[in-house]
């Protein structure tokens, strides 16, 4: 037992918990001589430490839980060995109770408290998953509840980093069975987000019932029950669900993975809905017991007099009893007259509501369709989401884009004019000084090219107002100002994720046009060709000339949102690149004559040796060489090197393609 002893910087207090991968305490952190963290301090079994696959797999923990810097994920504090033996990894200790122990002494929960939680842990989710990084593990067991109500998504001890080999066997299964998904029970091993999506869906179904959807009495009956057998209605177990949490809850356990939501975002959005719908009710039912309940008033605010009392009975067509006077002719009576002055009013009320009324959704939406403008579509699309947003549906959802992209749009030209000029760069009045600091170095980061710390940055700014920020839209004034630093985040967020995807995607394209022998055409206004360029310009050797192609890519998209991911490809190529050699033409031209002796030697040899399949592949190594040569400086204006393309074009027509 390591209770009350001080391990290196730890002085271990009390054992948290224990599993086969090892124990954890909770400890004291001795960061300094001034500074002691509490921490939940995971050792590794003595057992395992001979165990390769193991101190891999808890290796692999730290170096996830290292990527991860988000509010409802437990942060990694330290890690290393102990004594240079054994490992640990100390995580923030989360003073707080696991979802599984209050969920086995209240038996189960309300659905505004899951709807609560669910929304904490899809928006976890979704940040991991934007890293790579897919738990696998999904259960109440792993889900702390803090003092305070927040959750913290823990134990990544078996999650899979999609860019990491898995560590897992072939047609192996890990995870905790009555939560895996059909197709972790499968084996397989190419797992997306959409295996955590189901398993979120079981950890709902739990929460609301106090049972699991599927019992068994083996593993393997269990694995069966989760391929084939489908989840019952929760709806008749969970009294006054929400059907749209009902149906959310049997989409996330649909069999088919592509049935399932698209990413935990959506999941998010759709529980964020179904809160705003169960607060706009509550809302709605206090108005109408208050009427009922209200104590009658004189328009001072005071409590009624007999005076005031007698002409509220007057309005309502009641009498005071009094006694009995003279007839007088109907036309004079007062209650006619009353009549009339009520008609009167009636009629200029209902043209008053009728000229005030909000057009139909259809005629609304038709004017932000119509707006020749992005602030005219914005300003439409603000109208209609005050008259009809509450109403949802897919026009709303359409509308709630337009405001929300333009919202952001203006919001980034914003924050790049204050980033270009530094006596601007400072929060505006009423705005959060948090925020824009974090914004403007994750502008100066993305201008550099660093995009994992402009990455770092747009998710300090995307945490600092979690819930505005998931909103899909806001037209209140006091909540937009915060919802519109969550969404400029996201969006930024989203463009560095696409940026990287595209590298891939562009090496492929290089990849697939030199198999084919298909040229690419250069378009000096298409962003996709300028970045191609700058790869193959960098394979020859011509950093001048890619450095110089960089700056056409960045210049064309600084300014355009909408190609703000590829403002982000040219940062990061260009900070990979150097300006090149003060003689800029005497190196290419060098490189040039290199290749094309090079490719005039594979000729000669083609021609004096046999034919063979190995002589195909040869002869098109030289086509597509010399072709892209000809590809590369078709706009090159030296006379020299404009003697290489010519040349190089020669070459490629000594080796013509055999049909």
């Amino acid at each position: 037992m390591l209770i009350g002893q001080q391990i290196g910087p730890f002085e271990i207090e009390k054992e948290l918990g224990s599993g086969a991968m090892g124990t954890v305490y909770r400890a004291k952190f001795h960061r300094s001589a001034e500074k002691v963290v509490p921490v939940a301090l995971k050792v590794v079994a003595l057992g395992l430490l001979g165990n390769e696959g193991a101190m891999a797999r808890f290796e692999r923990e730290a170096n996830i839980l290292k990527q991860l810097r988000h509010p409802h994920i437990v942060r990694l504090i330290a890690h290393g060995k102990i004594n240079k033996a054994n490992p640990y990894i100390a995580m923030e200790f989360i003073d707080g109770e696991a979802l599984d122990r209050i969920l086995a002494r209240r038996g189960k929960l309300g659905w505004e408290e899951v709807v609560s939680y669910g929304k904490q842990l899809a928006e976890a989710l979704q940040y991991a998953h934007d890293k790579g990084i897919i738990h696998r593990d999904l259960k109440p067991s792993n889900l702390m509840i803090t003092r305070d109500g927040a959750m913290k998504l823990t134990d990544f001890g078996i999650a899979k980093d999609t860019d990491v080999t898995a560590l897992t066997g072939a047609n192996s299964t890990i995870g905790t069975a009555a939560y895996m998904s059909p197709e972790q029970c499968k084996g397989d091993r190419n797992l997306s987000n959409k295996s955590d999506l189901y398993s979120l869906g079981i950890v709902f179904f739990e929460l609301l019932t106090g049972r699991k959807p599927f019992a068994a009495e083996t593993t393997v009956e269990m694995f069966l029950k989760h391929v084939n057998e489908s989840a019952p209605r929760i709806g008749k177990m969970v009294n006054e669900l929400p059907p749209k949490f009902e149906s959310l809850i049997l989409q996330l356990l649909e069999k088919d993975k592509d049935d399932r939501p698209v990413d935990a975002a959506w999941v998010a959005r759709i529980l964020g809905e179904i809160e705003e719908d169960a607060f706009a009710r509550k809302s709605a039912g206090l108005a109408v017991a208050q009427v009922r309940t209200a104590k009658p008033m004189n328009q001072s605010g005071e409590k009624m007099d007999a005076t005031d009392k007698d002409a509220a009975r007057a309005l309502r067509g009641k009498k005071k009893k009094t006694k009995k006077k003279v007839a007088v002719p109907l036309y004079e009576q007062t209650w006619v007259h009353a009549l009339a002055i009520i008609a009167v009013l009636a009629a200029i009320g209902t043209g008053v509501y009728f000229a005030l009324k909000p057009a139909g959704p259809e005629k609304m939406f038709a004017a932000i369709e119509k707006a020749d403008s992005a602030g005219a579509k914005a300003d439409a699309a603000k109208r209609f989401l005050e008259a009809h947003g509450s109403k949802g549906g897919e026009l709303v959802d359409r509308a709630a884009a337009i405001f929300k992209a333009a919202t952001v749009s203006d919001r980034e030209k914003q924050l790049g004019n204050r980033n270009e000029k530094s006596a601007l760069r400072k929060a505006a009045d009423g705005d959060d000084q948090d925020a824009f600091d974090n914004a403007m170095q994750a502008i100066d980061a993305e201008k550099g090219g660093d995009l994992g710390l402009a990455e770092a940055f747009w998710t300090k700014v995307k945490g600092r107002f979690p819930e505005e920020g998931n909103l899909p839209y806001t037209v209140n004034d006091e909540v937009l100002p915060k919802a519109r630093w969550g969404w400029v985040a996201e969006k930024r967020l989203l463009d560095i994720k696409t940026a990287r995807a595209e590298f891939g995607k562009l090496q492929q394209k290089i990849k697939e046009s030199r198999l084919y022998e298909q040229p690419m055409k250069f378009d000096s206004g298409n962003p996709e060709t300028i970045a191609l360029r700058v790869l193959r310009l960098k394979e020859f050797s011509d950093p001048e000339k890619a450095y110089r192609t960089c700056e056409t890519l960045i210049a064309l998209t600084e300014k355009d949102s909408e190609k703000h991911a590829w403002f982000l490809v040219g940062t990061s190529m260009r900070s990979n690149t150097s300006k090149g050699a003060s003689d800029p033409i005497a190196v290419r031209l060098q490189h040039l004559t290199n290749a094309l002796n090079e490719m005039d030697r594979a000729v000669k040899q083609l021609k004096e040796g046999p034919e063979s399949p190995e002589q195909m592949v040869v002869e098109r190594n030289v086509r597509t060489r010399c072709r892209e040569v000809a590809e590369l400086y078709d706009d090159e204006t030296d006379d020299k090197v404009r003697a290489a393309v010519t040349r190089a074009a020669k070459i490629a027509e000594s080796v013509p393609k055999k049909s």
